[in-house]
């Protein structure tokens, strides 16, 4: 088998350049996925009209920059236009609408466990082979589907006075939920069930907007606190904000509903899918998963990364929506498997270094790789190719 050739990414000069460059790139597993999403969608007669006029007043709350760039990769793909677009804002959604709302342990069970945990004050470094004894930040990214959204290895070099970030985020979309910049600020968030109905969707800043924004525009972790604070609250949506530098580590409870963002600057913090300072709604997912994640920590001071991927990989009460790994109920059948989700990729940042720690597909198989902003990364990571092969 021919060893996958590795590639750099050149710098572009406008937005829109690189995300038609990325595009080109990522261009089999895009269309690919919407190709098997379109099928399910005439298989089962599903009505888009709804799903489009919510994404399309939800793309205007975009910036310019990232809507260009949304432009840009919209015309470099042979599919159709209308279940790309539901795929980029309204993929959800759309899931929901294919597994029929019933079969599965939960309604619209949502996912990702992440963990931080910050160095000691007395600099003692935190995890093996640390480059800078910063904070270490794991992600474990659940999403729905049947694997209609494929992963690859993103990165954007500077453009401008924006910052470039690293990440391993969904082909084809302009939404990041997790990454590191080029400065070294970590940003990394899970959903949470809190919004506000009295704000329309064309002024409400998507999660996946918000850590774009947030890594293209701060170098640290406080001016990413300051930036969040210049925003009205009720114009986000619910997360929890996982950030860390080279000094400081944060975890943000950002609570749209009640306009209040919570602080847990605890050294080692774990979150699922709901508040743990402020009130949302708990799923019984959510409730068990982080419970069994400080089980796995208890006792163990200051987890290094090998540590953080020992509970990135576990299966206690698995292997469906209960799970940290999580894998499909074997029970669900097809259309139920939109509603299933599945752990699509693992990653480990450190607050200060520009690098990835990452795994593709499921950490318990996926082989972990570990890259740094600038380097020539295989080729089949960032295609998304390897990613599909593991389908």
């Amino acid at each position: 088998m021919n060893e996958p050739t590795a590639e750099t990414v050149t710098g572009a000069e406008t937005f829109a350049e690189q995300a038609r460059r990325r595009a080109e790139t990522e261009r089999e597993a895009v269309e690919w996925a919407i190709d098997e999403l379109e099928s399910e969608i005439d298989e089962q007669g599903i009505e888009l009209e709804a799903l489009l006029e919510y994404a399309r007043r939800s793309r205007e709350s975009l910036p310019d920059r990232h809507d260009r760039a949304y432009e840009a990769m919209a015309a470099a793909f042979d599919v159709d236009p209308a279940v790309y677009e539901a795929y980029v804002f309204a993929y959800s959604e759309l899931c929901e609408e294919l597994a029929d709302g019933e079969g599965r342990s939960e309604k619209n069970p949502k996912g990702c466990t992440n963990m931080l945990v910050a160095p000691p004050d007395s600099g003692t470094p935190v995890g093996v082979d640390s480059a800078s004894g910063g904070p270490l930040v794991l992600k474990n990214r659940d999403i729905a589907g049947r694997g209609a959204r494929p992963k690859s290895i993103v990165e954007q070099p500077p453009i401008g006075d924006y910052y470039g970030y690293l990440t391993v985020d969904t082909c084809g979309t302009i939404s990041i939920f997790k990454g590191v910049n080029d400065r070294g600020l970590v940003a990394a968030n899970t959903y949470i069930d809190s919004k506000r109905d009295d704000v329309d969707p064309e002024n409400q800043l998507r999660n996946g907007t918000v850590i774009r924004i947030v890594l293209e525009e701060c170098a640290t972790v406080e001016e990413a606190r300051s930036l969040l604070e210049s925003i009205p609250t009720r114009q986000l949506c619910g997360q929890t904000l996982f950030l860390a530098d080279d000094t400081n580590a944060v975890l943000l409870e950002i609570d749209p509903a009640a306009e209040r963002i919570a602080v847990d600057d605890a050294p080692v913090v774990a979150r699922t899918n709901h508040f743990v300072l402020s009130s949302s709604t708990e799923t019984e997912s959510s409730i068990r998963r982080r419970r069994r994640t400080l089980s796995l920590l208890e006792g163990s001071g200051y987890p290094d990364r090998d540590e953080l991927w020992t509970v990135a990989q576990d299966h206690e009460n698995g292997p469906g929506d209960k799970s940290i790994c999580r894998h499909p109920e074997p029970e669900a059948d097809e259309p139920h498997a939109f509603g299933q989700l599945t752990t699509a990729s693992a990653a480990v940042f450190e607050g200060g270094s520009p690098e990835i720690e990452v795994a593709m597909g499921n950490p318990c198989t996926g082989q972990r790789t570990r890259w740094s902003f600038g380097d020539e990364i295989p080729a089949d990571l960032r295609t998304g190719r390897r990613w599909l092969e593991q389908r």
